[in-house]
């Protein structure tokens, strides 16, 4: 259910505004929308600070977990700790970079190995030309040169050493090849050092992760700051009075009174019911079960508008029902379900959300009990009873799976028909979903070659003479009370043009929506074939002596969890779709809305 909420317009004295905003802060009861947003101002330094600190936590977030007992907590202030975690990051980059150059350097100088530069260098100074070239050996005698010597290098490369008194003179079927400027192990000695000092900084960083929570909670209270700031500046002043303007639920306006009445500060406080052009914030309060759903929404970035209908039970409900679908084996179902339910309150005692786990909860108490329907345990059949979608009638199943999708239309026509107005409209309404069940038919007729679905009707029934199938009757209804009644008016050519504009953009899409549930059946079916995939290949290596069982028990835990995983993208990516795009559309929720975010002190 989506809180009703009240228009806030709070005006004081400017002199009393930091402590009226401290009260307002304390309640935790208000979203401040900003009188004036172009006001807003918030101190460059706090906010590069701020910026700073969030880098910094993200920095040490992404470290891994090390078990060293010559890991110390860094002393000192949050700040400084901040400041050094960017240092140590900024110096690993830069050394990165500096070990990138080298290895490419070391790659060149490794053939040559330690080639004696100095004493190249002292011919050189002694009037001794030399050079190194690539060429073919049996036209050495084309280089003029004094000495001539065939080099192996390092990487079994032959190259041709010459040494003169005079210029050195070649053809070009010769190459002459640079020598490095430094030695083999002058390049490996500063590899090691640029080593040694990213593990001294990343080593430093770890030390800084032992103060991760102070911190998390100086970042915190930064993060306090520039709310407060936001909420100061963008309140609209006038001589001596500010005026604040919000939200708050309408069965705490009581409580947000009575809160300023204890304080004694002497403020005005006028609430209003929304306008027509105000977007009140969105407050959801459900009950424990539809409540569960929150996380997910927040994940999705999804909001319902405040004047949209709070979809969270149904969302749940059939989202637990098309897990299960997908999902469809009560052996992962338990593997999930049974860790959830044992280190429940352990996972909630780490922080984990209260309202997530209840979700995981739902959905694989709801894998289970499909599973088991459909005798179903990691691929395998133990039982004799269940439906197996992959050998029982799958057509019957594929029928199922378009009646569960028109039934999950109708609901949301429904809801959409109990929101609109009144009047003659709700007649074109009701033509959609007419065309809804009529397209069940014919979708039915033309994948599974069955009547209606799940359900047996006469083949026939008779109108006005002629003999017609049943979902001919109802496209025939629907089409009349579309055209006539999408946009009813005493003109009749507008109605027909308003009615046909709608079947030309919806019509289709209806066909394709229904159709698009048939996923249910197809996914869960990939995902049983894969698994017995994975049970038959393990089968098969199991006869190979001494190691085959071993094989087996290898394949059948890294196949069975890869299933897994690919299941539950699965449900993300289809159970979800379901209900944020069929059904969303079918009811016209659009999830617009912004969430509400009362001001308080974050912790």
């Amino acid at each position: 259910m989506i809180s009703k909420m009240k228009k806030i317009l709070l005006a004081g004295k400017i002199e009393d505004r930091e402590k009226v905003l401290t009260i307002l802060r304390s309640t935790e009861l208000v979203h401040v929308d900003a009188a004036v947003p172009e006001k807003i101002k918030i101190p460059e330094a706090l906010n590069s600070e701020y910026e700073d600190c969030a880098q910094a936590l993200s920095i040490l977030a992404q470290l891994k977990v090390e078990d060293d007992n010559d890991l110390l907590e860094t002393p000192g202030t949050p700040t400084r700790l901040v400041e050094e975690t960017l240092n140590h990051n900024k110096a690993i980059g830069e050394l990165k970079n500096k070990l990138n150059i080298v290895n490419r350097e070391l790659d060149e100088v490794e053939k040559w190995g330690n080639l004696g530069l100095k004493n190249l260098e002292y011919l050189k100074q002694n009037g001794i030309n030399y050079a190194f070239l690539k060429g073919p050996s049996k036209f050495i005698e084309e280089i003029e040169s004094e000495c001539i010597e065939t080099v192996t290098l390092a990487d079994k490369t032959e190259v041709i050493g010459c040494f003169s008194r005079k210029p050195i003179k070649f053809s070009e079927k010769f190459t002459q090849l640079a020598v490095p400027k430094r030695e083999f192990a002058q390049v490996s000695d500063e590899k090691q050092v640029l080593n040694k000092s990213i593990e001294d900084n990343v080593h430093a960083l770890h030390c800084l992760k032992q103060r991760y929570s102070d911190i998390e909670a100086h970042f915190n209270k930064l993060g306090n700051k520039r709310t407060f700031k936001e909420v100061e500046t963008g309140v609209f002043c006038e001589d001596k009075l500010f005026v604040l303007t919000g939200w708050c639920p309408q069965n705490k306006t009581q409580q947000l009174l009575d809160s300023f009445e204890e304080s004694g500060i002497s403020v005005g406080i006028n609430f209003y019911d929304p306008g027509y052009n105000d977007i009140p914030p969105t407050k959801l309060e459900n009950g424990s079960y539809a409540a569960s759903l929150q996380p997910l929404l927040k994940f999705m970035g999804m909001t319902p508008s405040y004047y949209e209908p709070d979809t969270s039970f149904l969302f749940l409900s059939s989202l637990i029902l098309f897990a299960s679908f997908i999902l469809a084996d009560f052996g992962y179902g338990l593997l999930m379900l049974i860790p959830l339910l044992v280190f429940y309150k352990k996972l909630l005692a780490k922080g984990f959300d209260a309202k997530l786990l209840k979700l995981l909860i739902f959905i694989t108490a709801g894998t289970t009990v499909y599973g088991i329907v459909t005798n179903s345990f990691f691929g395998y059949r133990p039982f004799n009873f269940g439906y197996d979608p992959a050998a029982d009638d799958m057509l019957l199943w594929q029928k199922l799976c378009f009646f569960i999708g028109a039934i999950h239309l109708t609901i949301a026509h429904v809801m959409k028909m109990l929101r609109n107005s009144k009047d003659a409209s709700l007649l074109g309404e009701a033509g959609w979903l007419v065309f809804l069940w009529a397209m069940y038919g014919l979708i039915c007729q033309l994948v599974t070659g069955g009547d209606l679905g799940v359900f047996k009707f006469s083949d026939k029934l008779s109108l006005f003479g002629y003999e017609q199938v049943l979902y001919v009757w109802m496209f025939e209804l629907s089409a009349i009370l579309i055209l006539f009644f999408t946009k009813p008016s005493l003109n009749i050519v507008d109605s027909l043009i308003a009615g046909l504009g709608s079947i030309a953009s919806n019509a289709s899409g209806m066909f394709s929506d229904i159709l698009s549930y048939i996923r249910l059946w197809a996914v869960g079916l990939a995902g049983g074939k894969v698994a017995s995939a994975f049970n038959s290949i393990g089968g098969i290596v199991a006869s190979i002596p001494v190691i085959g069982v071993v094989i087996q028990i290898i394949i059948f835990v890294a196949g069975h969890l890869l299933n897994i995983a690919l299941s539950c993208i699965s449900v993300l990516a289809h159970a979800v779709r379901l209900n944020l795009l069929e059904f969303s559309s079918h009811l016209g929720l659009e999830w617009a809305g912004r969430e509400y975010d009362p001001f308080k002190e974050k912790n």
